[in-house]
């Protein structure tokens, strides 16, 4: 009676951890990352004393992280990249011009090239996908792991 008592304890007690790497994934969004990182170091340091059930909810909480981490290294970095194009084209082919009314920048050399649109939009649409995965993929987690049966899976 008391090991019984003792595996649904257990059983309940990593759900709730569960649960709350969940919300910290989903509250990653708001917060620029950092409780990201708090929940994949509970999810890796609990993946090898966890339970079947909840190593699948603990590998799916690190997969959150790392596509979500990998989507917004695309977007960081094509974003910088296009930023930095269109930085060197203005110091490279404007004029600027200094009187007693101020700078005048003369930009009509400017050229917006297609790889400074392409990575621009690679930027754009990398975070929009970041922020629908880092939005969704907790709130899915978290309700099939609320929702799940309460009790443990039997143990021989």
């Amino acid at each position: 009676m008391t090991l019984a008592t003792d595996a649904h304890s257990r059983f309940d007690s990593e759900r709730n951890l569960g649960l709350i790497v969940y919300g910290l994934l989903f509250a990653a969004l708001f917060f620029a990352g950092v409780p990201a990182l708090v929940a994949v170091v509970i999810a890796y340091t609990q993946l090898s004393s966890a339970s079947d059930a909840m190593r699948k909810h603990y590998r799916f909480q690190i997969q959150i992280f790392w596509i979500g981490f990998l989507l917004a290294l695309i977007a960081g970095i094509s974003g910088l990249w296009a930023i930095l194009d269109v930085a060197g084209q203005v110091w490279s082919s404007s004029r600027v011009t200094a009187d007693d009314t101020g700078v005048d920048f003369d930009m009509t050399q400017l050229d917006m090239t297609g790889r400074v649109m392409g990575l621009a939009g690679l930027s754009v649409l990398a975070l929009v996908l970041m922020t629908l995965w880092s939005l969704c993929a907790p709130a899915v987690g978290f309700i099939r792991l609320a929702t799940a049966p309460r009790t443990p899976p039997a143990s021989a």
